[in-house]
């Protein structure tokens, strides 16, 4: 689980820190073009965190923001998403596929039409997650022997999948991204939080009963 510890202004940027269970060092990285995430250690100290900041300070405003541009070939697990060239700026969705279109006169890298790709790509995860996720999870919990209440699925930046004390269990549009072999490891690590509510040695032994290669799949899906 992750918190944000505290939020400051720092010479034009915006500083989160977030406390992460897995964080085995602090880690910096630039999130936009003005914004700044500090990671660490469940129990290292605020203040660690700040003077590691401050000590890199010079080089982080050398960093340059990078974004993830959309190419035209863009796929989805089950082509719901259609790029096509038009002479318009639109996104339509027609029986369950994402038409997304844009001008043909312009340039595919221009912000706003990259803008608007990602929310026609995040539509289409969506519309497969909803489709897939409540098969693929009753599939999973009906061949192990697992009960759970609730399927939420949800666009969600820092959770793949969460299980509530009752045994709702929520999971992420954006697993869509990710080869399935993954996905069922989500899964089934939810499916476990049914019967153990922590990440102790005893959890860790039953999701290896149901999925041998979870740590390699695990370390997968931290890579990307």
């Amino acid at each position: 689980m992750t918190n944000f510890l505290k939020e400051e202004e720092k010479e034009g940027y915006k500083v989160k820190y977030k406390k992460n269970t897995f964080s085995k060092s602090i880690k910096i990285s630039l999130k936009s073009e003005n914004e700044i995430l500090v990671t660490l250690p469940k129990f290292c100290p605020f203040k660690t965190a700040k003077e590691f900041l401050n000590l890199n300070f010079d080089k982080i405003k050398k960093f340059e923001f990078k974004t993830n541009a959309f190419d035209k070939n863009i796929k989805t697990k089950f082509d719901t998403l259609n790029i096509i060239e038009s002479n318009k700026l639109l996104t339509e969705v027609k029986k369950g596929i994402v038409n997304f279109y844009y001008p043909n006169n312009a340039d595919f890298n221009d912000k706003k039409i990259q803008t608007e790709l990602k929310k026609a790509y995040l539509k289409a995860l969506e519309i497969e997650a909803r489709s897939y996720f409540p098969f693929r999870l009753k599939f999973l919990a009906d061949k192990y022997g697992f009960k759970y209440n609730k399927l939420a699925i949800k666009n969600q930046k820092t959770r793949f999948g969460s299980c509530s004390f009752i045994n709702n269990i929520n999971l992420n549009i954006n697993l869509m991204k990710y080869d399935f072999d993954i996905i069922d490891y989500v899964i089934i690590h939810e499916l476990v939080h049914t019967k153990i509510k922590n990440h102790s040695a005893a959890f860790w032994h039953e999701v290896e009963k149901y999925c041998p290669d979870y740590r390699i799949l695990r370390k997968r899906l931290k890579a990307n």
